[in-house]
């Protein structure tokens, strides 16, 4: 549910913003301050709402783990109290990558920089949201304990991410194959048909991982929480 609701709502903020700025783009080949700075909010506020919506995952299932019933509203809500922290956040979060990934722009090993320190970024904060929300900590100390954490839920990461990859992985794959059957018989009908089956799949997969990512990590921050 929260998944999808943000992807609604971050498609809708990219479609207010970000859509109209690129088509203006398109028409004038030199970009202007206005088109960049629309694109750069949209951006922004699109991984701001993922973020909400993920504060509002781990509400949901630290409630589960509770025994206490779920509701939607309730955990929206209670992730919008804490909005500043979750927006401070996500600027944090997204100016942290775009920096790493001009390090693409060093001869040679750019790439391997860029995929290092993305990497090992995503690794030492996987906990930080569960533990703003769970615990209520701030910023600077939720990354605090979510890298002293990494020792013990290092392997379980790696082993949880490649398991919640496998689907995604074979959506792909399947789409992609069902795509080029489609369009390799030279049939409009069946490369539409198969088209769609891929978006469709692609978007399944992207769904059910981002739920099953929310869940892992919450359960794994409560976890480790309890057993020091």
């Amino acid at each position: 549910m929260f998944p999808l609701l943000g992807g609604a709502a971050a498609a809708l903020v990219v479609g207010v913003l970000a859509v109209p700025a690129l088509l203006r783009g398109w028409a004038d080949p030199s970009p202007s301050a206005s088109a960049v700075a629309a694109v750069a909010v949209g951006y922004l506020l699109a991984g701001f709402v993922f973020t909400l919506c993920g504060a509002a995952m781990v509400c949901a299932v630290d409630d589960v783990l509770r025994g206490e019933p779920v509701r939607v509203g309730v955990n929206c809500r209670r992730a919008l109290r804490h909005w500043r922290r979750l927006l401070a956040w996500s600027l944090l979060n997204t100016t942290v990558l775009v920096l790493v990934r001009q390090l693409e722009r060093v001869p040679v090993i750019g790439w391997f920089m860029d995929g290092l320190f993305s990497t090992g970024w995503a690794v030492a904060t996987y906990l930080a949201l569960p533990a703003m929300m769970i615990d209520g900590l701030g910023i600077a100390e939720g990354t605090r304990r979510s890298a002293r954490m990494l020792r013990e839920t290092f392997s379980r990461q790696v082993y949880g991410s490649v398991w919640i990859a496998v689907p995604l992985v074979l959506s792909v794959v399947v789409g992609f194959v069902a795509f080029m059957l489609g369009a390799e018989s030279n049939s409009a009908g069946l490369a539409a048909a198969g088209g769609v089956l891929a978006a469709l799949l692609l978007a399944c997969a992207l769904l059910a991982g981002a739920t099953v990512s929310g869940i892992f990590r919450t359960v794994l921050y409560r976890d480790v929480s309890v057993a020091a």
